[in-house]
């Protein structure tokens, strides 16, 4: 198979490669108390071009933050204890296959209509009502790794493939649909490393970004609106992640500066009369060089959520999540938490989910249960966010990655495991997701879904690695799988899990 895109991953979600990491730790409890970040609403130029323009920033009001850290207790029991660590082709101990159990829910393909070798189709994922987007963002029917989103919609019980979406510039490597946000018939795509064109220039910012909103108008997808930083900065790779929720939406750049740090930033913008206006630019309250701030975001009513998996706390690249309040046209500083017993290299936050009172962030690579098997942490919200639960799987093994995706809904959580192996054949990372549902207040595992054909998805084609879930189905990404037109071509499946009410 093609390493790219897996080596490509690796290194932007680790800073260091580590076969074995010590999680011997005490809970760090740290919560930063800051003024809110500064806003703005000043109006984001129209959609008529990835062009920029600068805008002034005014402060913002602030209110009372800093909410404190519960270190509560594991939800579910440990995992066995592994066999003596080996060494296996990724530098750690091979994984144990699960042993074989029926799978939760048959899963439906989501076949794209111009598959390609290496497309990694299936990188990006997310459902709503009865609209699915899958993102590829190596397609390359515009240009080299331009990227491309493939959306579908329910007609007559059945998923059809309704249009194809391709980046409107035609940008080389570009990576349009890295990233997606679903809701109420809008879908923002990011497109972290498009080259933007200053106004009245021809210079270009090289990855700066882009992310494009799209809606359905009578039954077409139509571009709405185009986003950029502001100011453009070359690699803040705008667009790496997004979010939105009813008039508001949220576009991560991982790469932007603090203090000329690449630190990584959050635009947030909100909807009048059609435009989409910057409200606040968020940055943490205690910037660290590779922080990784915005590496995945979340949002939803007031609320927003920020993964930073580079964060350096009582061990390297342990990671934090970062949570913002807002009230009024101010986004206020809520609190950091870091998970009870994090470890070295844990990366918590590469993937956060939030379904208001909760928020589920995974350390995909956590070792207590063996090497990076993974481990996924809830916060509820009470009258302060507080820590609420510790979830493993019940056959996790080395290097599965547990945690690395998740998405909640009301009673029910899907969690993605892209590195577990195939308990049918034994191959190697081929994934699976698991499915919670919240019984008296406690997570129980239901079941496990796995890839709808893992004989041809092959080795290595991690389904788990991007998960959506809403009114009780779930769309699973595979990025890396196989099919006929060739290796890595990427596969998406929506599996039909039940109800998600509380």
């Amino acid at each position: 198979m093609r390493n790219r895109g897996w080596l490509w991953s690796l290194v932007c979600v680790l800073t260091a490669t580590v076969l074995a990491c010590s999680d011997a730790g005490t809970p760090d409890t740290e919560t930063v108390e800051q003024p809110a970040p500064q806003v703005s609403d000043q109006a984001q130029p129209e959609p008529a071009a990835a062009q920029s323009q600068m805008q002034q920033e005014e402060p913002a009001a602030v209110v009372e933050a800093g909410y404190g850290v519960d270190a509560g207790g594991p939800a579910t029991a440990q995992a066995d204890p592994q066999a003596p660590p080996q060494q296996n082709a990724y530098g750690g101990p091979p994984p144990r296959v699960a042993d074989p159990r029926e799978a939760l829910a048959a899963g439906v393909p989501l076949l794209p209509s111009a598959p390609a070798m290496g497309d990694e189709y299936g990188w990006s994922a997310a459902i709503d009502g009865d609209i699915i987007a899958v993102g590829a963002p190596y397609h390359d029917a515009v240009a080299e790794n331009a990227g491309a989103v493939f959306v579908f919609e329910r007609q007559d019980g059945e998923w059809v493939e309704t249009a194809l979406l391709l980046p409107p510039y035609g940008e080389p490597l570009g990576w349009f649909g890295r990233w997606l946000a679903l809701d109420d018939g809008r879908l923002v795509i990011g497109a972290p490393y498009e080259d933007v064109t200053l106004i009245n220039s021809d210079d270009l910012i090289i990855d700066a970004g882009s992310a494009y909103v799209y809606e359905s108008i009578d039954g077409v997808w139509r571009r709405t609106a185009t986003l950029v930083p502001e100011p453009l900065l070359p690699g803040a790779s705008f667009g790496w992640s997004v979010a939105i929720d009813g008039d508001r939406l949220a576009v991560a750049a991982w790469g932007d500066t603090v203090d000329g740090e690449r630190v990584g930033a959050v635009y947030v913008y909100r909807e009048s009369k059609g435009l989409w206006r910057l409200e606040a630019r968020v940055v943490p309250p205690d910037p660290q060089p590779s922080h990784q701030f915005g590496r995945d975001i979340d949002l939803q009513e007031n609320v927003l959520v920020v993964g930073a998996p580079g964060y350096d706390g009582e061990h390297s690249d342990i990671g934090a999540i970062y949570v913002y309040h807002q009230f009024g046209f101010a986004w206020n500083f809520a609190g950091k938490y870091i998970a009870p017993n994090g470890g070295a290299e844990d990366g918590l936050g590469t993937q956060v989910d939030l379904s208001l009172p909760r928020i589920a962030a995974g350390a995909h690579s956590h070792d207590q249960e063996g090497w990076n098997a993974g481990v996924l942490h809830l916060w509820r919200l009470y009258d302060t966010w507080e820590y609420d639960a510790r979830l493993v799987a019940s056959d996790g093994a080395v290097n599965d990655w547990f945690g690395y995706a998740s998405a909640i809904d009301g009673n029910m959580m899907v969690v993605g495991s892209p590195g577990r192996a195939d308990p049918e054949t034994g191959l190697y990372r081929t994934g699976a997701a698991y499915v919670f549902e919240l019984i008296d207040e406690t997570w129980v595992e239901r079941g496990v879904l796995g890839p709808v054909d893992p004989a041809t998805a092959g080795e290595q084609a991690e389904f788990g690695w991007v998960i959506d879930l809403n009114a009780g189905e779930v769309v699973v990404g595979s990025w890396l799988a196989d099919a006929a037109v060739g290796e890595d071509a990427g596969a998406a499946a929506v599996y039909t899990i039940g109800s998600n009410e509380p």
